[in-house]
């Protein structure tokens, strides 16, 4: 069996990787699950990671492209034949499924998986089908908090928690409204692409994106004034 350290990107995984190593503990691969929807710092950050472990950090794809998936049509139950449609809001996330979960099977099944969940985040740290589940920081009592300052020690916290809480992909509707900020600020291509799906696809059941966009127009403009 070998020992699969589960890397996110995010300040838990990190933590948990770099602690590990410096442990002298067994690490025989690296797995990050790319969603090939992630915002461009979050690349940056996996090779900056990665060269300063000196090791390489695995990068698994889907299959399939989102697209081809967003715009499928679903094949049971009593939508079949309707258009998926973006990943919703308020169930779980079939991007998720495919990117992440089914894109790793080949390395995880069967073998030793570590996962970085904080302590105090303790009850999604539950049993997994097919392999071994580790949680390590909280087997040592290590907080998020704790996480940030360790990597902040290091100089190695991850550039997208200036904008977001949490990482992920650049178009998920379950982000909050400071990262879809951060987004249409840095990130016209990406604000305008996500703008497209909306025109076809329903984004967020609780308004729209043009709205948004004129309300970060105005954030943003009253905060150059005041500089």
């Amino acid at each position: 069996m070998k020992h699969v350290v589960s890397f996110s990107g995010g300040k838990d995984s990190t933590a948990m990787l770099l602690m590990m190593l410096e442990k002298g503990m067994q690490v025989d691969q690296i797995i990050f699950a790319d969603t090939t929807l992630e915002f461009p710092e979050m690349y940056e950050y996996i090779d900056k990671i990665e060269n300063y472990i000196g090791r390489e950090i695995i990068r698994t794809k889907p299959k399939k492209s989102f697209d081809e998936w967003c715009y499928g049509e679903i094949t049971r139950g009593k939508r079949k034949g309707e258009l998926r449609g973006l990943p919703l809001v308020l169930f779980g996330c079939y991007w998720m499924r495919e990117s992440k979960v089914n894109a790793v099977k080949s390395y995880t099944i069967g073998n030793y998986v570590y996962f970085g969940i904080a302590s105090d985040e303790y009850k999604r740290a539950k049993p997994k089908p097919d392999i071994t589940a580790i949680y390590l920081l909280v087997e040592w009592g290590i907080t998020e908090i704790e996480c940030l300052d360790y990597l902040r020690e290091r100089d190695l916290i991850n550039p997208l928690y200036k904008h977001v809480k949490r990482t992920g992909c650049w178009l998920c509707p379950k982000q909050g409204k400071r990262s879809l900020k951060h987004l249409f600020t840095y990130y016209p291509e990406l604000w305008g692409k996500l703008k497209e799906y909306e025109k076809d696809l329903n984004f967020h059941p609780d308004y729209k994106l043009i709205d948004l966009e004129k309300r970060f127009k105005e954030e943003n403009k009253q905060l150059t004034f005041q500089r």
